[in-house]
């Protein structure tokens, strides 16, 4: 099964395409340039592994919170791509995409993923254990940075500038710095490809969480 995969919640887009076990990866080096080059840098992966895009069984692409026009542009060129081969969309959450891949390793009671939107505005989602799941206390928010409140965030996974850093630094004393990856994408979608695939693309629309005009 030959999967595409597309991260383009962040300022870098990157793309993937798993060919067996083995996982080919390719990466913008110009932020927020999704829409010249996500087409491209997909063509040549394809190119470089001899593989057509009929040879695609499905795209794993992110749905967001994240960037506003990179997943736009991320999501359109997956739903182009599906409607022309016939092929089922993975739709990947960006905070999943943040937490399924580290949970392994966590034994925290209380985990908040933050994300960064713009300004100093953010995408916050809680998560709690119980039965050895992470399950999702709230629905997520898009809130000001000042307005978390610091006193029960658990370990907090980051993603943003580095100009938050020391902002959410107060929030908890156990914060990791995370980037959303396009392998973790595109193995989060082989796994799931069964229970998340799906072709009524009609109604996929980026996650933005709440207004994009939030903040300053």
């Amino acid at each position: 099964m030959n999967i595409l995969g597309i991260e383009s919640s962040s300022k870098h887009c990157s793309v993937a395409i798993n060919v067996g076990k083995d996982i080919y990866e390719s990466s913008s080096a110009v932020n927020n340039d999704s829409a010249t080059s996500l087409p491209v840098m997909t063509e040549k992966i394809m190119n470089k592994l001899s593989l057509t895009f009929k040879e695609l069984d499905g795209i794993a692409v992110s749905m967001g919170p994240g960037s506003f026009t990179g997943l736009r542009i991320g999501l359109s060129y997956a739903k182009g791509l599906a409607l022309a081969l016939n092929i089922p969309i993975i739709p990947i959450p960006t905070f999943d995409l943040v937490l399924l891949p580290r949970v392994k390793d966590l034994t925290e009671d209380l985990v908040t993923v933050i994300i960064h939107s713009h300004g100093s505005t953010v995408y916050q989602s809680r998560y709690i254990l119980k039965n050895d799941s992470y399950i999702l206390e709230e629905n997520p928010t898009s809130i000001s940075i000042k307005d978390l409140s610091s006193k029960n965030n658990g370990m907090i996974m980051y993603h943003g500038p580095e100009h938050l850093i020391d902002s959410v630094s107060t929030l908890s004393s156990n914060v990791n710095l995370v980037t959303p990856s396009v392998r973790d994408i595109l193995e989060i979608g082989m796994k799931n490809f069964d229970l998340l695939k799906t072709k009524s693309i009609n109604n996929l629309v980026p996650n933005y969480i709440g207004s994009f005009n939030t903040g300053k």
